[in-house]
């Protein structure tokens, strides 16, 4: 006789719903942010999310990289989300223009960012910018970390970010 299967219970978030405990411990806490108010000023609407969406952004509030650093890890990161594991990401640069064929053959504009990193990167620093950035893994220990800091400053330097707004370079 077989044993029964449970039947897997979906989890659903309602709306305004507080986050438990444990969520409050989990990618560097809790941020709420209201979304909508009514005309007397009562909150109607309060969204919370995670106060950072990868390690990047934790290496940022611990001063572990600097501004221009962290705009170099994002850039890589939504590049090889990009071109590498094809996930849906607004993609830096032009939209696509001619035939469904020819899009097809052109390589996005993510690939070339990444052909110009990895060129500039030793193997030890595209492994780590790829774990890091790419995978949201931690760096781990302190030769890590420092490996990433200078793979991070190299991109900086290939991709002309600096202390202006990268929006200003490209």
């Amino acid at each position: 006789m077989a044993k029964k299967q449970k039947k897997a219970r979906i989890l659903t978030v309602r709306a305004g719903e507080a986050p438990t405990p444990e969520r409050r411990f989990h990618n560097g806490g809790v941020v709420s942010e209201i979304v909508d108010r009514d005309i007397s000023h009562s909150i109607l609407v309060k969204r919370y999310k995670a106060a950072w969406e990868c390690p990047l952004d934790a290496y940022l509030i611990r001063g572990a990289i600097t501004e221009p650093e962290h705009r170099a890890g994002v850039k890589f990161r939504n590049a090889y989300l990009r071109a590498v594991l094809r996930l849906r990401i607004e993609d830096i640069g032009t939209g696509c223009r001619g035939s469904a064929d020819m899009a097809a053959l052109t390589p996005i504009y993510s690939q070339r960012l990444l052909n110009d990193a990895y060129s500039a990167l030793s193997t030890k620093q595209r492994a780590i910018l790829i774990s890091v950035c790419g995978h949201d893994e931690v760096a781990g220990a302190t030769p890590r970390l420092k490996t990433l800091h200078r793979g991070l400053e190299k991109l900086c330097e290939v991709w002309k970010i600096n202390k202006i707004d990268d929006r200003i370079n490209n």
